[in-house]
């Protein structure tokens, strides 16, 4: 093959595997932003509507890093194509009727379709391209990563508000269909040792008790109240589950998670502050829950003002691929967490007159991006690039399921401050306090690199 036909082809796994992913992070995620007509076609109870809004991650949390193992044994391409098709019959599942019942399948065959794709992607990527290719393949897929969840609430807003919410759906399914066709000839990497161990499928079913439980617990305990009897449960669960996956996974010679991993310090690293970029979610969750309870604006609206933000991560992605090259990846992990902090300083200022305050935002946005966007890729490189490559399936499935359980506890942890000080102080007061507890968390991520991430770590 000559080099120019190796690079359109490279160009087109490129193109198939970040179109494979936003139909997780651009399409399944704008469901927040849709939920109200949702509701209305489907006439179900509010309870039901966050279950179908909460369950996606629920799942995608659950099976993330068994589909990493399992696409280690079986082919990351293959996985690739299964994740492809889940997430075209979970579009159907979603927009065919008015049945709850189909809704709710529907939402978790789109977290298992994430499940399967987030560490496949990455699996595929590792295996098609080497050295610089491989930075700017993963520079790509982060651009569809952080594209795909800055626009999720704008874009999905737009389709509801000016076709309807199934419009969505649909294009999920063209997106897909366009993935699958591309990707349609490329060889399966060939593997020198196929590993046929034997799957710890009681390992699985005691981790996913593990993960579900405390994923139910972040996203649904402040609904339910976190003294009542639903978020003891599943913190009780989550305790007694985890002490007995450490136990009995310690005695396998094949265990579910190889704990060799969490000697890798780079890998260790870079997961953790891949978790605490990712609390800055619950940041955005309190603007919006702000700008739409208090400053009278739309969701489509509050949506607009995170557009700056997509703009700077995506120009900022290359640059943080670039610089890593220059300087090494640890740098780069040092100073992610350091932007987002001073930016949500600029996002806490309720203060401000409206129009002052909405600047202030989205200075501040632009301000996260570009710690996040410095961040992204040299993040997967240290996690993946240190890692031996039969693992590289499970590596990436932790360090994908960190950024969602990330997600998830800023999202709990923010609104819970919001709510509470709000008790007794104005909104404006409480929006504050939680989102200046965002830029706490920040720093302590700044922390975490300097001493975890060894200093000359070669990603």
């Amino acid at each position: 093959m000559s080099t120019e036909q190796h690079s359109r082809s490279g160009n087109k796994v490129i193109l198939a595997i970040v179109l494979s992913v936003l139909t997780y992070w651009l399409f399944a995620q704008s469901f927040i932003n849709i939920a109200t007509p949702v509701q209305q076609t489907y006439n179900t109870t509010p309870g039901i509507l966050n279950l179908s809004v909460s369950i996606t991650s629920f799942a995608t949390g659950i099976f993330m890093v068994g589909a990493g193992d399992v696409s280690d044994k079986i082919g990351r391409l293959k996985m690739t194509y299964l994740g492809i098709i889940l997430s075209i019959i979970a579009s159907l599942f979603i927009i065919i009727s008015d049945i709850t019942a189909l809704l709710i399948i529907g939402r978790i065959l789109q977290g298992v379709s994430a499940a399967i794709l987030l560490p496949a992607t990455v699996g595929v990527f590792n295996d098609q391209f080497k050295g610089k290719e491989l930075r700017r393949a993963f520079s790509y897929l982060m651009i569809g990563t952080v594209g795909g969840i800055g626009l999720a609430s704008m874009v999905g807003g737009f389709i509801a508000t000016y076709i309807n919410w199934q419009s969505n759906f649909i294009l999920s399914i063209i997106i897909a269909i366009i993935a699958f066709v591309l990707l349609l000839g490329t060889k399966e990497e060939a593997k020198e040792v196929i590993d046929k161990r034997p799957f710890d499928y009681i390992g699985m079913l005691i981790f996913a008790l593990l993960i579900g439980s405390i994923t139910l617990f972040a996203t649904q305990g402040f609904e339910q109240g976190w003294t009542s009897a639903f978020s003891i449960i599943c913190l009780a669960i989550f305790i007694i589950s985890t002490i007995v996956f450490y136990f009995v996974e310690r005695r396998k010679n094949l265990p579910f998670i190889d704990f060799d991993l969490f000697r890798n310090r780079g890998f260790v690293g870079s997961s953790l502050v891949n978790f605490v970029l990712n609390t800055g979610i619950g940041t955005t969750t309190v603007f919006n829950m702000y700008a739409q309870t208090e400053m009278g604006l739309t969701s489509f609206q509050s949506g607009l003002v995170t557009v700056p933000y997509v703009i700077m991560a995506i120009l900022m992605i290359r640059l943080g691929e670039k610089l890593s090259m220059k300087h090494g990846g640890k740098p780069m992990l040092l100073l992610g967490p350091v932007f987002p902090a001073i930016g949500i300083v600029f996002i806490s200022l309720t203060i401000l007159p409206p129009e002052w305050y909405i600047a202030a935002v989205t200075f501040g946005f632009v301000i996260c991006a570009i710690g996040n966007g410095l961040c992204a890729t040299p993040g997967l490189t240290v996690a993946i690039l240190t890692i031996p490559d039969e693992k590289v399936g499970l590596a990436s499935g932790l360090y994908k399921m960190s950024a969602t359980l990330g997600g998830a506890f800023g999202i709990a942890m923010n609104t819970t401050i919001f709510a509470a000080v709000q008790v007794s102080n104005s909104a404006s007061v409480a929006a504050t306090w939680s989102i200046l507890v965002g830029m706490g968390i920040m720093i302590i991520g700044v922390i975490l690199a300097q001493v975890i991430i060894p200093k000359n770590i070669k990603a």
